[in-house]
């Protein structure tokens, strides 16, 4: 059996899990429960997820091309496991002979 949500804010608390899929099935149940019989945190949960969708977006359209091939062939290089695109690591030599800075030997 399931505990109720009581709360608003232990709705809240959960929300998080909830929209990434990882809440627990019991938990995701209450919760659940609980927005079919609240109106302002059935809103919540809404505005939450288009949120989330539009920073996303924004996110994704505001970074430059040669912004993220730079970063990912800098993370490539200096953090171990990283893994970058075929078109990332092509414009790390460039990078790296573009460096003006002294060279340890």
């Amino acid at each position: 059996m399931t505990s109720p949500l009581h709360h608003c804010k232990d709705c809240v608390d959960l929300l998080g899990d909830y929209v990434d899929g990882s809440l627990p099935a019991d938990r995701a149940k209450a919760l659940e429960e609980h927005l079919s019989l609240c109106p302002p945190c059935i809103t919540f949960v809404r505005t939450y997820k288009a949120t989330r969708r539009l920073c996303r977006h924004a996110l994704e359209k505001e970074m430059p091309e040669e912004l993220v091939n730079s970063l990912s062939a800098f993370l490539g290089k200096h953090v171990p496991g990283f893994t970058c695109s075929k078109s990332d690591t092509a414009t790390a030599p460039q990078l790296a002979a573009t460096d003006a800075g002294p060279k340890k030997v």
